[in-house]
């Protein structure tokens, strides 16, 4: 039991935490109100897998058993010594195995702490470098401190006690082979110096989490539960566009509070420097250093708040800016392809896209401040309802001689192809939603497009900043399908799938969207669609952000992969989940690509790398960016980008 003296100690521990505590409260609430609190029971399950089973840390094996040891080798003795201050007894069966149960878990923490100094500072991987040196050696050693005291202590107690159970306390026994020698009265003093030692570094431990980079330890967790429980690849609306005098967020009280409270959550792991393409690609955007310089902005505001100046006055540093003390650039900003790779990989879900969102937004609603290239896109997509500019009557033209129907011509269908602008507009991709074509065809399906009434979707719009024409799009759109009642669509592109999918609900616009690989991956399964022709090479298949990440589809495209003859699939390091971007995605397939590498090119030299003959893709802007890598690169006569809708069509060809 502690006494009266340890009581306070930890009342003062208490205190000081709890003031640390509402230091940071008071940081977050100078964001805008945002209900994350929705759906307890999905929140919990939430907690219980991504915090105490640790499920995304664990997918990399050695920092995730690392943390997963450290974590419980912490916790475990952490709570039973809490639990145990009530004065009651064990059985002494329960006791013994409590004991063995202690030594177990403290060893594994130490070896945890262990593997932690060495990948930190032998391994140092490169997802690390933005880390403060001593500060992750200051907290380092202080937990092995803790821990180590904690078995000195017992081992001090066995050296004086020569308890019966000493077998059932192995590391324990082990380290009072160092005390046994010391004479009882020098036993019992260092037994209480080292308690109190070892209280001392616990209490403040706990008292001083919110005063450095251990915040995590209560923010991390937190996070968690409060994280967005909508689709991935859902991005949140614009609401009341006439009433509200700004848009975007150009200030830290213009951000939310979860997306401030973002910034103290990061455990600093780096993940998300290793699957960020523009992190890899030697570009500005760097999740983990972006948010440190963020955090920094926010306390500098806050300072400045509390001595009663305007934070954002003329001359004071900018949230958007490349200044000294200015939040993040542009060249950041921009540099987003919104691959969602960081919200997917990191252990506490923080996003960038929600962030950089904003930002955009006001850049480009507020101050008409955009990559130049960009202007002509949105004249394109206001004036013709696509981003190449093409008249709006030629949508229907690719599909001349293909005797497709119009819904004007047959409202009798199963379901709407929405072929999207890359399938009507763009050359090669004309070639994909002729093959998809050819595919219902040999299905027997029931199906017709839209023709000239067809718009774009409006996804690059919104991903640029553009919300105000994004919803201007969606709501045409809306009209379209609900002149002709529509109920099910297929789309071709994983944008045009992700936005009617996921977003356009917000608008009303409530639909049963699939993909085409969803269509042709059952159409194989149940038999409606037989292959015949062997093709006898090799591919490697790409994983589309947003089919992939955004929409979970992973499955269904190696499903028809494995469906035709002579096809051998060989995967890309990067897959699934951690699939690579090719670098066009968040509105970048409009942008010029001036810092760093190129991402397609990377994403290129990863699919070599497999060597196999073939680069598969399942989206219009995936084949467009991979077959320029290829042939920047001069690799035409060794590998082709090809969609996986042409290699069905060449299949089906007896």
């Amino acid at each position: 039991m502690l006494s009266s003296f340890d009581l306070f100690l930890l009342f003062i521990a208490a205190v000081v935490f709890a003031y640390g505590l509402y230091r940071r409260y008071r940081l977050w609430m100078m964001g805008k109100p945002e209900k994350r609190t929705d759906r307890p029971k999905a929140r919990l399950i939430s907690l219980w897998a991504y915090v105490m089973g640790h499920k995304r840390m664990l997918r990399d094996v050695y920092p995730g058993w690392m943390h997963l040891l450290i974590f419980y080798g912490f916790l475990i003795p952490f709570v039973v010594v809490v639990i145990t201050q009530v004065n009651f007894s064990l059985p002494r069966v329960l006791a013994l195995a409590l004991s063995l149960f202690f030594d177990l878990v403290g060893t594994l923490g130490i070896i945890g702490l262990l593997m932690a100094a060495y990948r930190r500072y032998v391994q140092k991987p490169d997802n690390l470098t933005y880390d403060n040196y001593w500060g992750n050696a200051v907290a380092l050693v202080f937990l092995l401190a803790i821990f180590g005291l904690g078995f000195c202590v017992e081992g001090l107690r066995i050296a004086r006690t020569q308890p019966d159970w000493v077998a059932w306390s192995p590391v324990g026994w082990l380290f009072s082979q160092f005390f046994s020698g010391l004479s009882d009265i020098h036993q019992v003093l260092l037994h209480r110096i080292l308690w109190r030692l070892h209280l001392f570094l616990v209490l403040g431990f706990i008292a001083f989490i919110p005063y450095w980079r251990m915040l995590h330890i209560v923010t991390g967790p937190a996070n968690v539960y409060m994280r967005s429980l909508a689709p991935k690849g859902e991005l949140p609306p614009i609401r009341d566009f006439e009433s509200a005098e700004t848009f975007g967020a150009s200030k830290i009280p213009e951000l939310t509070r979860k997306q401030l409270f973002d910034l103290d959550a990061c455990t600093r792991c780096g993940r998300c420097l290793d699957h960020c393409p523009g992190s890899v690609s030697g570009k500005p955007l760097a999740p983990k250093k972006n948010w440190d310089t963020l955090r920094a902005h926010l306390e500098e505001k806050a300072a400045l708040m509390r001595k009663g100046v305007d934070p954002y006055a003329e001359g004071q540093t900018k949230l958007i800016g490349s200044g000294a003390g200015d939040g993040v650039s542009e060249d950041v900003i921009w540099a987003c392809t919104n691959c969602l790779a960081c919200a997917m990989v990191c252990p506490v879900f923080i996003p960038c896209v929600d962030k950089f969102l904003e930002m955009r937004r006001y850049l480009v609603l507020m101050e008409s401040n955009f990559p130049q290239e960009v202007q002509l896109v949105f004249r394109n997509m206001e004036n013709n309802s696509n981003p190449w500019g093409v008249g709006s009557g030629l949508r229907a033209d690719w599909m001349k001689g293909l005797e497709v129907k119009t819904m004007a011509e047959n409202g009798d269908i199963d379901l709407l192809f929405f072929v999207g602008c890359a399938g009507s507009f763009d050359d090669r991709n004309k070639k994909v939603a002729t093959s998809l074509v050819k595919i219902l065809k040999a299905c027997g399906v029931k199906f017709s497009v839209l023709g000239t009434e067809e718009g774009c979707c409006g996804d690059s719009a919104r991903r640029i900043g553009n919300e105000y024409l994004y919803q201007t799009l969606v709501q045409t759109n809306i009209e379209v399908f609900k002149n002709y009642s529509i109920k099910k669509i297929m789309t071709m592109c994983p944008h045009c799938f992700n936005t009617l999918k996921n977003e356009y609900p917000q608008f009303g616009g409530n639909y049963e969207v699939i993909h085409y690989t969803q269509f042709l991956a059952d159409a194989l399964e149940s038999g409606r669609l037989k292959l015949k022709k062997s093709l006898e090479k090799v591919i490697t298949y790409h994983d589309s952000c947003y089919l992939g990440r955004a929409n979970e589809v992973y499955e269904e495209p190696r499903r028809i992969i494995q469906a035709i003859p002579g096809l051998k699939l060989v995967e890309m390091e990067r897959n699934h989940i951690r699939s690579f971007c090719c670098g066009a995605g968040g509105g970048r397939m409009w942008m010029e690509e001036k810092l760093g590498s190129r991402i397609n090119q990377l994403r290129t030299d990863q699919a070599l790398q497999t060597k196999a003959n073939w680069v598969g893709t399942a989206c219009p802007y995936c084949l467009t960016m991979l077959g320029d890598g290829i042939k920047e690169k001069g690799l035409e006569e060794s590998m082709a980008a090809h969609d996986l809708s042409e290699l069905v069509v060449q299949a089906m060809d007896s």
